[in-house]
């Protein structure tokens, strides 16, 4: 049962060992204004594990570094739609040119 235990903490622990720094491309919905940018970067900044929030007010994207281990797209998209924002992962074009 020890060992179990220990195999099962020892995973868990060595978890951050394999996180890696990702980043992302957001498509936002609903900026309008120029106070929106702001909105959105904060909702993303509070995100713990994001590193980076990049807004492009003009171009209606958020480039966001974030530590996988301790976040997901799913949940920054999550952050900007609950600050009134909604947002889609934007469509990596260097894989789209590769198929």
């Amino acid at each position: 049962m020890k060992i179990k235990l220990l195999s099962l903490m020892s995973v868990f622990l060595m978890q951050p060992l394999f996180a890696t720094e990702r980043s992302v491309t957001l498509d936002v919905q609903n900026m309008t204004c120029a106070a929106c940018p702001i909105t959105v970067k904060k909702s993303l900044a509070n995100i713990e594990g994001v590193s980076q929030v990049t807004i492009s007010y003009a171009d209606k994207t958020a480039e966001v570094s974030y530590n996988d281990a301790l976040t997901t797209p799913d949940t920054l998209t999550d952050a900007t739609t609950n600050a009134g924002y909604p947002s889609t992962v934007q469509e990596d074009k260097s894989n789209q040119q590769a198929k």
